[in-house]
C-alpha cells in the first residue's frame, strides 16, 4: 500500500492514531510521472506540498541566458515544493519535474490547512519538515561559497546515495554549479584516488 511510505515518513516526527492516518491518507492524491514531466511550471502558483514515494524530482530554475540551476533533488521519502509560491501565493520562478518515472503524493494547500485545524500535531511535523528545509538551504549555500567543488560533489554522493548515478552528469554538475566538463575532472580523479 503506498500510503505506507508517507505514514512511516510521517511518524519520524509525530505519532498518529487509526483515525487520524485515515483523516490525513483521505486528503492525498496520487500522481505518476514519466521521465520529463513536469509537476510545477514556471509563473503557475504552487498551492501543493508533494511527497515523493518513488524515483526523483528536480526543482530548478533557468536564468536569462538559458542555464538551469537546479534548487535540489526530491528523492523518494522526501517532501518538496516551490516554498516561497506557496507561502506567498505568488508566481513559482521555479519549475519541477521528474527526472524519471515518479509517484507522488500532492496534498493541497486548502486540505493541509483542514489537516492542520483538526490534527493539530501536523502543524509540528510541518514545522520540523520546514526548519529542517531550511538548515539544509542555509548549509548548501554556506557550503557553494566556501568548500571545493570536490568536496560538494562527495556530500552530494553522501545526501543522494540511491539516485546519483542514476542523474545526469549535467544534472549534477548544475545541482554544484560547476560545468559537467569539470565535474568529469573530478570524477576522473577521484576514480583514480581509490
Amino acid at each position: 500500500m503506498k500510503e505506507e511510505a508517507i505514514l512511516k515518513n510521517l511518524s519520524k516526527h509525530i505519532n498518529l492514531t487509526k483515525e487520524e492516518k485515515e483523516f490525513f491518507i483521505s486528503f492525498l492524491h496520487y500522481k505518476k510521472l514519466a521521465k520529463g514531466e513536469i509537476l510545477l511550471n514556471y509563473s503557475e502558483i504552487c498551492k501543493q506540498q508533494y511527497f515523493v514515494i518513488s524515483g526523483c524530482l528536480r526543482n530548478y530554475s533557468i536564468d536569462e541566458y538559458g542555464k538551469e540551476h537546479i534548487l535540489v533533488f526530491a528523492q523518494t521519502d522526501w517532501w518538496t515544493s516551490d516554498l516561497y509560491s506557496y507561502v506567498t501565493e505568488t508566481p513559482a520562478e521555479n519549475i519541477i519535474d521528474a527526472l524519471m518515472d515518479t509517484e507522488v503524493f500532492e496534498m493541497r494547500k486548502d486540505d493541509m490547512e483542514k489537516v492542520f485545524e483538526r490534527v493539530p500535531k501536523f502543524e509540528r511535523f510541518f514545522r520540523i519538515l520546514f526548519q529542517n528545509a531550511m538548515v539544509n538551504s542555509m548549509k548548501r549555500l554556506s557550503s557553494s561559497m566556501s568548500i571545493p567543488a570536490e568536496e560538494r560533489y562527495q556530500a552530494f554522493i553522501k545526501q543522494y546515495p540511491t539516485i546519483y548515478q542514476q542523474i545526469p552528469l549535467k544534472h549534477i554538475a548544475s545541482y554544484l554549479g560547476i560545468s559537467p566538463e569539470f565535474l568529469s575532472k573530478i570524477r576522473n580523479k577521484l576514480a583514480h584516488a581509490s
